[in-house]
């Protein structure tokens, strides 16, 4: 015998549902977008300081990296 579906969410539940995604996806966003700004920021100065452009590339890809692990622990898991 097999279980009963789950219930269809009302009108207002399925308008919570979809703000509070959309919330989540501008969050992920702004982690990403956060990430990729104060450590590219990081290696700029580090660039600036040592006269050698590679440090701004890994600062960004550091940057970019770590804030896609942050959404993927933050949002990625059931």
């Amino acid at each position: 015998m097999s279980p009963d579906p789950p219930p269809e969410p009302s009108p207002d539940q399925s308008a919570e549902l979809a703000r509070r995604d959309q919330n989540n996806a501008w969050n992920a966003f702004g982690l990403v977008a956060s990430g990729v700004t104060v450590w590219g920021g990081v290696g700029w100065l580090v660039s600036e300081w040592l006269d050698n452009r590679i440090y701004l590339m890994f600062g960004i890809l550091v940057g970019a990296a770590a804030a896609l692990y942050l959404v993927w622990v933050r949002y990625g898991r059931a």
